[in-house]
């Protein structure tokens, strides 16, 4: 079939490829670029033939390159654009570059990332427990603490910290830990009325609101959660010997505080509390 074609039809079909070519001699000089070449790169005929790797514009220099990405920042009426560089080596020792705008593409995935992060940004849900993450605790505790400020309504927080999970994650493995923060999630659900918000506020750490609540019934639901985590097992721990240690501390809110001061005073009471230490099978 290839036979059929003369040479000027051969011609025709290069300078017309719609990807831009760019034909490098053994010496290293632009010896032809199709036209699409300046269409694509952006950079004029006149600017590259007859030249070498060391006299085109330095941002163009990767041109010559066998495998490239080339960025080139917006110029004038020119838009930002990405160029993909790849070469073919000719038997006589000549190259030739084909150059394709990936602009559109490099576009897509940015969008792509911005998109991802915004749905990341937006997600309340812990990945590992299903409970609320820390930015669902605090879309929950806001509207509490305005509420309380408004109408002095009793509203009480709980934190409770496992000290030991990252010996848990080193000795048992990252799964048993995740298995260990699902039964404990299964375990703060079962004591929650239906007013309540509850979650996991960081890697160790559960929080728990509580409103219309005093602070003597916290403490009474903070007992009530050591007295199960003392019924706690696990399969991937059986025969094993672990000693779980946490802490729980808790607030009342009081009149004049925000959200900032009621985790200031909670965080306070969780560093003077007195850690506690259970067995699980």
């Amino acid at each position: 079939m290839m036979d059929k074609f003369d040479k000027d039809q051969l011609v025709k079909l290069l300078q017309t490829n719609p990807l831009g070519m760019m034909l490098i001699d053994p010496s290293g000089k632009v010896a032809w670029v199709n036209d699409n070449f300046p269409v694509i790169s952006g950079i004029s005929s006149l600017q590259v033939l007859g030249k070498t790797i060391d006299t085109v514009p330095a941002e163009y220099q990767n041109l010559f390159e066998d495998e490239a990405t080339i960025h080139l920042d917006a110029q004038g009426s020119r838009p930002e654009s990405w160029l993909v560089v790849s070469s073919e080596r000719l038997p006589d020792g000549s190259r030739v570059q084909y150059v394709k705008d990936a602009s559109l593409v490099r576009q897509l995935a940015k969008e792509r990332d911005e998109l991802k992060q915004k749905v990341t940004e937006l997600n309340i849900v812990d990945d590992v427990t299903g409970l609320l993450n820390k930015r669902g605790l605090y879309q929950s505790l806001e509207p509490q603490v305005s509420r309380s400020r408004r109408y002095n309504n009793m509203l009480s927080i709980l934190i409770m910290r496992i000290e030991n999970l990252d010996d848990v994650n080193q000795k048992y493995g990252y799964e048993t830990g995740y298995s260990l923060l699902q039964a404990i999630s299964e375990i703060l659900n079962d004591q929650m009325r239906w007013a309540d918000s509850i979650g996991r506020l960081n890697e160790n750490e559960f929080m728990l609101i509580l409103p219309e609540t005093p602070q003597d019934i916290a403490g009474h639901l903070g007992e009530k959660i050591r007295e199960r985590l003392g019924e706690l097992s696990l399969a991937e721990l059986a025969g094993e010997n672990l000693q779980l240690r946490t802490r729980v501390g808790m607030a009342q809110w009081q009149k004049g505080e925000d959200t900032r001061l009621l985790m200031q005073r909670v965080r306070e009471t969780l560093r003077g509390s007195e850690e506690f230490q259970v067995a699980v099978a």
